[in-house]
């Protein structure tokens, strides 16, 4: 867990990685579960950077995993 914000009594849990790809992107969605649950969180955040000079991808959405709900962001 990179970032852990405390706001007007809420939580706000925030992974940060780099783009290695599909399957990389998949793990971390795993370890941010990891996390969500040791915290009793239903949802966190997810924030990856793809710094490919070409073919970046760019997208931004709710995703459920495991019963977790994880915004997915990839900028």
């Amino acid at each position: 867990m990179d970032v852990v914000v405390d706001f007007n009594q809420q939580q706000f849990i925030i992974e940060l990685k780099r783009w290695y790809g599909e399957s990389k992107h998949k793990e971390t969605f795993k370890q941010l579960f990891g996390y969500l649950d040791k915290k009793n969180a239903e949802s966190g955040y997810l924030l990856t950077f793809d710094m490919r000079k070409s073919g970046k991808l760019r997208k931004a959405e709710w995703v459920e995993f495991g019963g977790k709900r994880i915004f997915d962001v990839v900028l």
